[in-house]
């Protein structure tokens, strides 16, 4: 696999999150465990729109960053990841949230991967 095909995988990622924050926001809130309301679908809606932005951003990022790809990677692919990761967890800690795999192990897998493979094509 190379690094440009994880940041294609990322980008389909945030792309599932994106469609399923449109057609099935409440697979997406069964995970953490939260309670479904109109204000919710709304702003999952709203948030749709970046994380698109984002998914076409991760998915062009190889043919626009260049040389660059290793430092791309490890910002948008390990730190990023990262801090998903982190605010899920602190969500966790503070009961705001349950455990949710379907968003922690991509994350967790991804940011492996994005480390793994900017160290190797250094």
């Amino acid at each position: 696999m190379t690094l440009g095909n994880l940041f294609k995988a990322q980008a389909i990622f945030v792309w599932l999150y994106a469609a399923l924050f449109w057609v099935a926001p409440q697979m997406a809130a069964q995970g953490p465990g939260w309670t479904l309301t109109a204000n919710m679908v709304s702003f999952g809606q709203v948030l749709a729109i970046p994380l698109f932005a984002l998914g076409l951003f991760a998915w062009m990022a190889p043919t626009w960053v260049g040389d660059n790809i290793n430092k791309v990677g490890m910002i948008f692919g390990v730190y990023i990841n990262l801090a998903l990761v982190a605010v899920q967890v602190f969500h966790i800690s503070t009961r705001a949230a349950n455990f949710d795999p379907m968003g922690m192990i991509p994350a967790l897998l991804l940011a492996a991967l994005f480390f793994w493979k900017t160290r190797t094509t250094s």
